[in-house]
C-alpha cells in the first residue's frame, strides 16, 4: 500500500562523460586541445615518432599503440669527453690552453648540454655550464644527431670546434647496438703551462735560499706531545706531579701544561710554562729579564731545545726543573719513527705508576660474647650504632624453614668431655630466614641432665680460623659445628630437610645423587686392578658351600623343600640357620643309623655379615659421609625395580 506523497519518480540518469582533451605533437610530447572542439587525430601519427624496439612481446600486445619516443629514452644520455682550443696572448709561459669539457645528448629530445668542470688556479673565472641545455643546429638545415659524435674527430659548436677524445660505457654500447662509427679514444692533450712548469724543475740552481717562513708553512699546526714527570721529594713537602710537554714544529716553541690530578690539595692551575722557545742551560744572571722568557731569542739556535733533544727516557731541565719524558702519543711516535728511524725500543712507554701509599685501616677487634656479633659490629663502624639491617626478602621467603638434626658432643685433643656428656643426644636447628642456629635436649628418663634449651637462638658464629659464620651448605650428617667451646656432630635429619636438600643440589651437593656417584665412580676407576676386583668381589660377598656328593652315607642329607632346594643356590645365603622354604621340623624320633660324622664347622656363607657402605669404601681408601650414603639409600628407594639394595647400586658403577 504507498501512502499519498510518499511516492517518488526518480528521472532517468544523464551520461556524465568528458570528452577527450589530449593530443601527440610531432615531438611525441602530449598538448592538451581547448574544450569545446572536436575530437582531432593525432598530428602526424606515424611510425617514426614512436619505437617499439625497447618493449617486451607481451607491453608492445597489452599496448594500444607504439611507445613514443620521449618515453622509450627517458633519463638516457649520451656522455662525450672532448676539449676546444683557447688562444693565450698575454702570457710568455703559454699561448694557448685547452679546455677540457663533457658533452651530454639527451636521447629523449635530441638536446645537447656542454659542462666545463672546474680546474683549480686554472685562472679561468667562468667554469660549468658552458652550453645551456637547447637543440644545436649542424649547420645542414637541421640539429645535431648521435652519428655526429664519433671518437679522435672534430665537431663545431656555435663557431667552438671541439676535438672528441673519450666517452663512457654506456654511450659506446648504444652506438655499437645502432650501428654507428664510434672511433678510438686518445689521451687528453698536454698543457702547455704544464710543460713549462717541468722543464723549470729542471733546471739546476747553483745556491737553494731558504727563507725564514719556510718551516712555518710546511709544519704549522703539528705539535708533539711528551708526557712527563717531576719528581721533587728530595726537598722538604716535595712531591712527583705530571706534566704535558706539547712541542710546536712551526717555530721550535715549548709549552707546558700541568695534569689536574683527583684530590691532589692542589689548586687547578693549567699552565706551568708559557708558549717559548726554552734554553738547554739556564743562565742565572738573566733570568730577571724579558727576553729569557721568551720574547727575544737570546743566543744561537743550537742553545735552544729541538726535536733532536726529546725523546722517551730523556731528562730535560726547564729553569732548574728536571723532567723525565715517560710517554709520547701516536702523532709523535710515527713522526720519531719516519723521519728519525727510530725503532720500537726507543719509542716504548716507561712505566713510571708507583704503588699508592698503604693506609691505615680499622681492625674490627674479635667479638666478646655479649650480644650479637652484627649488633656488636655496628659500633665499630659508625659513630652513632644503629640496628643492623636485616635482609626482609630472604625472611618473606624463607621464613618457617628450618634444618633440623639430630647432634651429639664429641672431643678431640683440644676439647674434652665428661663421660655423661657423651651419651646426651640433642637437636640441632639452622633457620633459614635469618641465619640462626639453636641447639636443645629433649628430655630423657633418668639421664640426670636437665632438658630444654642448651644454646639459645642466635646468629651463626665464624666458622674456627675463617672470618665467615655457618652457612646453609655446612649442615650435614657427619659435620662438626664448633659452637661455644664445644664440638657437635650432627647425626640424622628430618625427612624434611632430607627433601630440601635434594631440591637444592648447587647449595647441597652432598644430597646431590649425580655427583655422590660421580665421586665413587671416579675412586673405583683410579683403584689399581687388584683392588678393584678385590672391591667388587667384597661387594657380592662370599662363595656359598658346594653341595655334598649324592652316594656319602656320612653326609646328613638335607630335607626336600617345597621349591626343589634352590635356596641352597642362592648366590648369598639367608643369615638366618632357619630358611623361609624349609618345610616344618618333623616329630621326634629315634635317628636313623647312620654312621656318626665328626662335627663340621658352619658354611662361612653362614657367618658372612656385609659391612656397612661407609666402612666398606674406606677399606678401599674412598671416604664418604653419612650424608652421601644416606644419598645412596634414598635413590635406592626411588628406584627399587632396579636395585634391591645398596650393594646391588654400588655394583652397578663397575
Amino acid at each position: 500500500m504507498e501512502l499519498p506523497a510518499y511516492t517518488f519518480c526518480h528521472p532517468p540518469e544523464q551520461p556524465r562523460r568528458k570528452s577527450q582533451t589530449l593530443n601527440m605533437t610531432e615531438e611525441g610530447f602530449p598538448v592538451v586541445r581547448p574544450l569545446g572542439q572536436s575530437k582531432l587525430p593525432p598530428v602526424n601519427d606515424t611510425q617514426e615518432n614512436y619505437d617499439n624496439s625497447g618493449a617486451c612481446y607481451a607491453c608492445v600486445k597489452q599496448s594500444t599503440g607504439p611507445t613514443p619516443a620521449w618515453l622509450k629514452f627517458d633519463r638516457q644520455v649520451l656522455r662525450f669527453y672532448a676539449f676546444f682550443k683557447e688562444q693565450v696572448d698575454e702570457r710568455v709561459e703559454e699561448n694557448a690552453r685547452y679546455r677540457k669539457c663533457t658533452i651530454y645528448f639527451y636521447l629523449s629530445d635530441g638536446m645537447i648540454h656542454i659542462g666545463e668542470p672546474a680546474q683549480r688556479n686554472s685562472g679561468i673565472y667562468f667554469q660549468g655550464v658552458f652550453l645551456k641545455k637547447q637543440k644545436v643546429p649542424n649547420g645542414r638545415g637541421g640539429f645535431l644527431e648521435p652519428a655526429d659524435f664519433q671518437l679522435g674527430r672534430d665537431i663545431t659548436i656555435y663557431s667552438h670546434t671541439f676535438h672528441i677524445v673519450g666517452c663512457d660505457v654506456f654511450t659506446k654500447r648504444y652506438l655499437m647496438k645502432q650501428r654507428l662509427p664510434v672511433g678510438d679514444e686518445e689521451p687528453w692533450p698536454n698543457e702547455p703551462l704544464e710543460d713549462y712548469r717541468a722543464h723549470y724543475l729542471t733546471i739546476l740552481k747553483p745556491h737553494h735560499k731558504e727563507y725564514a717562513l719556510r718551516q712555518f708553512l710546511d709544519l704549522d699546526g703539528k705539535v708533539l706531545r711528551f708526557f712527563c714527570v717531576w719528581d721533587d721529594r728530595a726537598v722538604p713537602y716535595g712531591e712527583r706531579r705530571p706534566y704535558v710537554l706539547h712541542y710546536f714544529l712551526g717555530d721550535d716553541t715549548i709549552e707546558i701544561l700541568e695534569l689536574n690530578e683527583r684530590n691532589s690539595g692542589r689548586m687547578h692551575f693549567p699552565m706551568l710554562i708559557r708558549r717559548q722557545k726554552i734554553l738547554k742551560e739556564t743562565p742565572h744572571d738573566l733570568l730577571s729579564q724579558k727576553k729569557i722568557c721568551g720574547e727575544k731569542d737570546f743566543g744561537p739556535k743550537e742553545s735552544y731545545y729541538r726535536d733532536t733533544d726529546l725523546h722517551i727516557g730523556s731528562y730535560i731541565r726547564v729553569f732548574d726543573r728536571d723532567l723525565l719524558l715517560h710517554d709520547v702519543d701516536e702523532f709523535t711516535r710515527n713522526y720519531y719513527r719516519t723521519k728519525y728511524g727510530y725503532s720500537e725500543d726507543l719509542l716504548a712507554a716507561i712505566d713510571v705508576q708507583e704503588d699508592g701509599p698503604e693506609f691505615a685501616r680499622m681492625e674490627i677487634p674479635e667479638h666478646n660474647g655479649i650480644g650479637s656479633e652484627a649488633d656488636s659490629l655496628m659500633n665499630c663502624i659508625m659513630l652513632i650504632p644503629v640496628a643492623p639491617q636485616k635482609d626482609f626478602i630472604k625472611f618473606i621467603y624463607k621464613d618457617g624453614k628450618i634444618l633440623t638434626f639430630t647432634c651429639k658432643m664429641v672431643e678431640d685433643k683440644d676439647h674434652k668431655l665428661h663421660p655423661v656428656d657423651k651419651t646426651r643426644v640433642m637437636i640441632f636447628q639452622y633457620y633459614l630466614s635469618d641465619d640462626s642456629i639453636q641447639v636443645f635436649e629433649p628430655p630423657t628418663r633418668n639421664s640426670g641432665c636437665v632438658s630444654g634449651k642448651y644454646i639459645q637462638r642466635i646468629a651463626a658464629p665464624r666458622k674456627p680460623g675463617t672470618q665467615s659464620p655457618y652457612c646453609a651448605a655446612d649442615c650435614f650428617m657427619d659435620q662438626r659445628m664448633y659452637l661455644f667451646d664445644r664440638i657437635f656432630e650432627l647425626m640424622e635429619a628430618d625427612e624434611w630437610t632430607l627433601k630440601y636438600m635434594e631440591e637444592d643440589p648447587k647449595q647441597f651437593p652432598l644430597a646431590n645423587y649425580e655427583w655422590v656417584a660421580n665421586k665413587i665412580k671416579g675412586a673405583i676407576q683410579k683403584l689399581p686392578a687388584d683392588r678393584s676386583a678385590a672391591f667388587n668381589k667384597s661387594i657380592k660377598g662370599p662363595d656359598p658351600p658346594k653341595s655334598p656328593p649324592r652316594n656319602d652315607p656320612c653326609r646328613q642329607m638335607p630335607p626336600a623343600s617345597p621349591c626343589g632346594n634352590k635356596c641352597a643356590q642362592m648366590e648369598t645365603p639367608p643369615l638366618t640357620p632357619r630358611r623361609p622354604c624349609s618345610p616344618p621340623e618333623a616329630p621326634t624320633q629315634s635317628p636313623p643309623s647312620w654312621p656318626k660324622s665328626p662335627p663340621k664347622s658352619p658354611p662361612a656363607s653362614a657367618a658372612f655379615k656385609p659391612l656397612p657402605i661407609k666402612d666398606l669404601l674406606a677399606q678401599y681408601g674412598i671416604h664418604v659421609t653419612k650424608q652421601e650414603v644416606v644419598t645412596l639409600e634414598r635413590y635406592v628407594d626411588r628406584n627399587k625395580d632396579k636395585f634391591s639394595n645398596v650393594y646391588a647400586l654400588l655394583k652397578s658403577y663397575f
